[in-house]
């Protein structure tokens, strides 16, 4: 995986085959990462780390499950998450 194919707007951080990555501590170095990237670009950061990551895995999952191929394998994580998106997540991508 490659970081600078990591493409940040102030409302998002889209991941290309973000599938590819299936290590837990991996895509958490990752996240910290996009972190320390959206602050270096003064963009915002409303949401912790292990929620991205949650994110990220529940795409994975969903990736792996056959489930929406199209729109699982990147994956876009936005800023500002509705309280509905942070419980999928949760259910899907739970730690």
């Amino acid at each position: 995986m490659n970081v600078e194919t990591f493409k940040y707007t102030k409302t998002n951080t889209h991941v290309p085959d973000s599938y590819k990555c299936i290590n837990t501590q991996l895509i958490g170095e990752y996240v910290l990462w996009i972190i320390e990237n959206r602050k270096i670009r003064n963009y915002p950061i409303t949401r912790s780390k292990e929620s991205y990551v949650r994110e990220w895995k529940g795409h994975n999952r969903l990736y792996n499950l056959h489930l929406f191929r199209k729109h699982t394998k990147d994956v876009d994580l936005d800023e500002n998450m509705s309280m509905f998106w942070e419980i999928v997540w949760l259910i899907i991508g739970g730690i």
